[in-house]
């Protein structure tokens, strides 16, 4: 009967464990659901809309992301409104930002009639300067082994463990890592840089076994802003081998062909890419293509996604086609899945089951 009483309450302690995995933070949520709104105005031409929905945003919450400056500094340069534009250029310069080459003149070519304001950013040196390393061994072997990751499989194994300890012991100790404790100097604006340890320990990694599952400093960063929803939740599936945010049945796909060494298959990606058919999708992707089993997946995946402080579905897709024709701004990445055939004739016959876009 303990026993029985004791596995009832795991159990249990497991369910809410799993149901607290959500965004509960008031200001977060409202900041949030105006920066879904400011985006989703951005993708249908709707700039007089989005810039007030970030204006809205940025009332809530006083460390807004990175790339909600970057992508708000875009829309009022299209506005022409470039004093205001200004300020959000001046936040990113002072986070280390690294703009294109004359991305200053080109834009504010009258910066100098601008109120400056004294950098009063305080980053935490010798925490970038740790992550920076465990990055530098989290990629050795992975770039050595030029996808072949097989062959290094023991290397890669330690590495990861080592490199996931550490992490989990410095986000324990300096707080989760983000723009505002280590600027921007090392890390891609869209997907923070550091955020590939935490990849790595995706459950269903073949490679190199789960130490560490960062679900919990992923949701406690969610609350603290210190993670955007998208983020927070392509790490959480990783993390647990799941697809709870979003479904297969909604990637867009690109075909192409490996003709180098199959032993490396990494090392000429970037030719691969360039040759690569895109784009093309399942027909749910489309509301109206959807039957009741489409419609069922989709508010189940609309209920979770709301959770976390996410867009709808149908709103992420329709600016993944968008980021397919636009790199004006910074919303993520259309998220392409790659598909790679020997024979050209398998690939036109998978391609039959789904509808080009582009």
């Amino acid at each position: 009967m303990k026993s029985f009483t004791v596995l009832i309450f795991l159990l249990l302690f497991a369910a809410s464990h799993s149901q607290n995995r959500e965004l509960t933070n008031k200001k977060l949520i409202s900041y949030f659901e105006a920066i879904n709104s400011a985006e989703d105005k951005i993708v249908t031409n709707d700039l007089d809309s989005s810039d007030f929905y970030y204006r809205k945003a940025f009332k809530s919450f006083n460390e807004p992301h990175a790339n909600d400056l970057y992508n708000h500094m875009i829309v009022l340069l299209n506005k022409k409104d470039y004093e205001n534009a200004f300020k959000h250029y001046h936040s990113l310069n002072c986070m280390n930002y690294k703009f294109e080459d004359k991305f200053l003149s080109v834009n504010f070519p009258n910066h100098e009639n601008y109120k400056k304001l004294k950098c009063t950013n305080k980053f935490d040196e010798d925490y970038r300067k740790q992550l920076d390393e465990l990055f530098a061994t989290d990629q050795h072997y992975r770039k050595l082994s030029g996808g072949n990751y097989a062959k290094y499989k023991k290397e890669i194994t330690k590495n990861d463990s080592i490199t996931s300890t550490k992490l989990l012991q410095l986000i324990q100790k300096k707080g989760f890592p983000n723009e505002y404790n280590l600027g921007l100097s090392s890390a891609n604006l869209v997907f923070f840089q550091n955020f590939y340890f935490i990849w790595h320990q995706l459950a269903t990694n073949l490679y190199s076994p789960q130490v560490v599952n960062f679900s919990d400093e992923i949701i406690q960063a969610l609350n603290k802003g210190k993670i955007t929803p998208e983020n927070a939740a392509f790490l959480l599936d990783l993390n647990n081998g799941k697809d709870s945010y979003t479904s297969k049945h909604f990637d867009i796909m690109q075909f192409f062909k490996n003709d180098g060494n199959p032993e490396r298959p990494h090392d000429n990606i970037e030719k691969m890419l360039e040759k690569a058919d895109c784009c093309y999708v399942h027909e749910w992707f489309y509301p109206e293509k959807r039957n009741a089993k489409g419609n069922t997946l989709v508010e189940n995946i609309n209920e979770k996604r709301k959770s976390i402080g996410m867009s709808t579905l149908d709103q992420n897709l329709r600016k993944k086609v968008f980021l397919l024709v636009s790199s004006d701004y910074k919303m993520g990445h259309a998220n392409l899945i790659g598909f790679n055939f020997k024979k050209d004739e398998d690939a036109e016959n998978f391609k039959k089951h789904f509808i080009k876009i582009k």
